[in-house]
């Protein structure tokens, strides 16, 4: 299956167009590397609630992360190992040949992260019927991310895990001001 037969689907659309604002990829990569969380996680957090479908209702988030647990621990993070593994050369194997096989896992990477949002919005049946306005979106956005760390019992440190999830919530929103973001997250 190539990148390109995958079904439509708006998680990854929304996603796609996120993960590429400016410093997202940076904060969302350095909240993984440091506590080791699911950026597409980080992600569906904010989708649920720019979909108009608001805060996770009792038990929704909890599912969402069984239901992707075993796909990120066989598939994603074995690939990542690998990839990192890579970078910089796998002595005794070439450095141009062990770095041309590093991108050709990243793409297999992204591949299986492709399939993982589709697994999670697949899960997410109830409807986008809620506010669409933008301040309501960025706020539910932050409660949910709250719930995601509280979940993982990750207590968020100010300098960097807030700047960075306020960097994740400000891209998705860029309409709402700053400090009201940096407020509630």
């Amino acid at each position: 299956m190539s990148p390109t037969s995958f079904p439509p689907n708006e998680f990854w659309d929304f996603s796609s167009r996120l993960y590429a604002r400016d410093g997202v990829a940076e904060a969302s990569l350095a909240l993984q590397d440091r506590h080791g969380i699911d950026v597409n996680l980080l992600l569906f957090c904010c989708w649920v609630a720019a979909s108009g479908r608001g805060t996770f209702e009792d038990g929704e988030l909890e599912s969402a992360i069984d239901r992707v647990a075993a796909w990120r621990d066989n598939v994603i993070l074995p690939l990542r190992d690998l990839r990192r593994y890579l970078k910089g050369g796998a002595a005794p194997a070439p450095y141009q040949l062990a770095d041309e096989l590093r991108r050709v896992i990243a793409d297999i990477e992204l591949h299986g992260e492709h399939v993982e949002q589709l697994i999670l919005s697949a899960g997410m049946t109830r409807l986008g019927t809620g506010s669409f306005e933008a301040h309501r979106q960025a706020r539910d956005a932050a409660v949910n991310l709250s719930r995601y760390f509280a979940i993982l019992a990750i207590g968020l440190d100010e300098e960097t895990d807030r700047a960075a999830l306020r960097i994740l919530v400000s891209a998705a929103f860029p309409s709402v001001e700053d400090w009201l973001v940096a407020d509630w997250i």
